[in-house]
């Protein structure tokens, strides 16, 4: 981005409204007037950009309009900054709200001038970020081993403070585990692109300190951003906090420390669980649709309950749970026999059937390898619609081992069957040939009028949370169903984090940040970038260029550049919706050697 402004020869204009008269000519040079005469709206988001035009009359046409705009430096810019009379100008908004006044000048007599006030408004503020969340974070910590915390918080977005809250917290380097731990204080700040900043005081846990970005008022992406951890996850409000999870609902849960995974459906009274089909894979050895019993507590004052699961090939587990609504809910193990993490989302009143499989989808998925053949873990993306009976019609799939042969748009219809029980019990099974030996998939579906990305968000519902069955993989991830031609514009809230290995560097990582996209090909903004082991960066620059999949429709590929690297990372970007993006990247040049990531791109609203 050209952030270089044009100054004014002789004087700066003062702001003015539309309707205003131009400046009078002082000196030789030319005469006539300069009117704007395709104005830009009269607020514009920060980040965003509008098309202006101004046109020079009598002897000061020939010269042309040179752009200019005030406070200099913090105005935004303009592409070009010269054009002749009547031609078109695009004038980009700054990072930061404000007022700017939008300045066209004679080129002959640049005494002559035009100006229009523009308010520039922020994303979001601090402010509007009040009440409750429930927020939780995946990852590891200094030392490679996993590392997870889940809890809630109440938000004085006003008073940039967090009053009070409770959480859970496991740390395998002890190990160290935190229960029902309370938290003491805390700090948010919101900047106008919505990044920023939260910190947590828990009583017996060490401190915590994230950054974020705003998605919208009820939904905040965030990432660890201290020396202790790397852990990625989101911020939610909660709005029913005495939730207990009562009828159909669907789970997904990974242990990466001891390579398990554990998910299903099960209809719930609130105390105990009445029917459910289930899955596990315990170090590599799957199996499938068996009974899973729970028994729940009813919640705290922090919307804090527990689930204790009785698993006939694992046997008890017990997890908390923090409610964000009456059917969303962050699960994380607190009992030491395990170390899962997950998420359980409420199956509505619907009756599912394999016709609920029948319209587009995609997926994100991320995991580690039993069998270690690449870097340890993986991350996968695709999109695929079924038959409605028990075939796919349509499908790829963007699979990267860390093996040095990333998979790219493998197709997923040869051989794929899949199946969808009444109860949302649901399987893809894939041949694995066209997707890097990944082959079988508990697919668990929920309430159409869930988001699984942003439960609070009334649109974009449905779909399922899954599990990776395999042998040598083992991973979790969302299914969202996938809009008819939607559209990738305007200001995204982006997360991404993973691993990267080259020949003497092995480390994990995470960011969180801005974007914004020109809805054709390139994308721009700032991201705060925690690489474990090395440093915690804040505002890198991110710039990518983006291109749509001519063959697989919803499906592109993206350079990204982030904080000037020599090389752009590749990724593979699959559209939701108009605001949601999966991304996996897809670089792997041996074995053991590239960066696996996964990620999302949300629209700020």
């Amino acid at each position: 981005m050209n952030f270089k402004t044009l100054l004014v020869a002789m004087a700066v204009a003062i702001p003015m409204l539309i309707t205003g008269c131009s400046n009078t000519p002082k000196g030789s040079g030319g005469t006539g007037t300069v009117t704007i005469t395709t104005v830009p709206p009269a607020s514009l988001e920060v980040n965003q950009s509008a098309t202006i035009a101004a046109t020079a009359s009598g002897g000061l046409t020939a010269g042309g309009i040179d752009w200019s705009c005030t406070p200099i430096g913090t105005c935004g810019t303009f592409d070009p900054t010269s054009t002749a009379s009547g031609g078109t100008t695009v004038y980009t908004a700054p990072r930061t709200a404000g007022a700017v006044s939008i300045v066209a000048a004679s080129a002959t007599t640049p005494t002559i001038t035009k100006s229009v006030s523009v308010n520039i408004t922020a994303v979001a503020t601090a402010t509007n970020i009040t009440g409750s969340y429930t927020f939780f974070a995946n990852g590891v910590d200094l030392n490679g081993v996993a590392y997870s915390v889940a809890g809630s918080i109440v938000i004085n977005g006003a008073m940039g403070t967090v009053t009070s809250g409770e959480q859970d917290y496991f740390d395998l380097t002890s190990p160290t585990i935190f229960a029902s731990d309370p938290i003491t204080t805390g700090s948010i700040t919101v900047g106008s692109d919505g990044r920023g900043t939260l910190s947590l005081t828990p009583t017996s846990a060490p401190a915590e300190t994230f950054s974020i970005t705003v998605v919208n008022n009820d939904h905040i992406l965030i990432t660890e951003f201290d020396s202790g951890a790397t852990a990625s996850g989101s911020l939610d409000l909660q709005t029913a906090p005495t939730s207990v999870p009562t009828g159909g609902n669907a789970f997904a849960l990974l242990d990466t420390a001891g390579a398990d995974a554990f998910g299903g459906v099960l209809t719930s009274n609130g105390t105990i669980s009445t029917a459910s089909e289930a899955d596990d894979d315990l170090s590599g050895s799957p199996d499938f649709d068996f009974t899973m019993a729970a028994a729940f507590t009813a919640p705290d004052v922090n919307g804090r309950g527990t689930i204790t699961f009785t698993d006939p090939n694992f046997g008890l587990f017990t997890v908390a749970y923090y409610v964000v609504g009456p059917e969303a809910f962050r699960l994380i193990e607190f009992d030491g026999v395990g170390f899962a993490v997950g998420s359980m989302y409420g199956q509505g009143t619907g009756t599912f059937s394999a016709s609920s499989l029948s319209t587009k989808f995609v997926f994100g998925e991320s995991g580690i390898e039993d069998g270690v053949s690449g870097i340890g873990v993986y991350s996968a993306a695709g999109q695929f619609q079924g038959n409605g009976t028990s075939a796919l019609t349509s499908g790829v799939a963007d699979v990267n081992l860390g093996d040095g042969t990333p998979v790219l748009a493998g197709s997923l219809t040869t051989g794929t069957t899949y199946f969808a029980n009444a109860d949302g019990y649901a399987g893809l099974a894939f041949t694995g040939a066209t997707t890097d030996g990944l082959m079988n998939f508990g697919v668990y579906l929920i309430d159409p009028a869930i988001n699984v990305a942003d439960p609070n968000n009334s649109s974009g519902g449905g779909g399922a949370v899954m599990l990776d069955l395999d042998t040598d993989n083992i991973g979790v991830g969302i299914v969202p169903p996938q809009g008819t031609s939607p559209t990738f514009t305007g200001n995204f809230a982006y997360s991404m984090d993973g691993v990267f290995e080259t020949a003497t560097t092995f480390a994990y990582y995470g960011l969180v940040g801005e974007v914004t996209s020109d809805g054709t090909s390139k994308v721009a903004g700032l991201a705060d970038y925690n690489e474990l082991n090395t440093a915690q960066t804040p505002a890198v620059t991110l710039a990518g260029t983006y291109t749509a999949d001519a063959t697989n429709a919803g499906r592109s590929t993206m350079q990204l550049t982030i904080n000037g690297a020599a090389s752009p990372n590749n990724l593979t970007l699959y559209q939701a919706s108009s605001s949601l993006v999966l991304h996996v990247d897809v670089d792997s040049t041996g074995v053991g050697l590239g960066t696996i990531g996964l990620g999302t791109f949300e629209q700020q609203q």
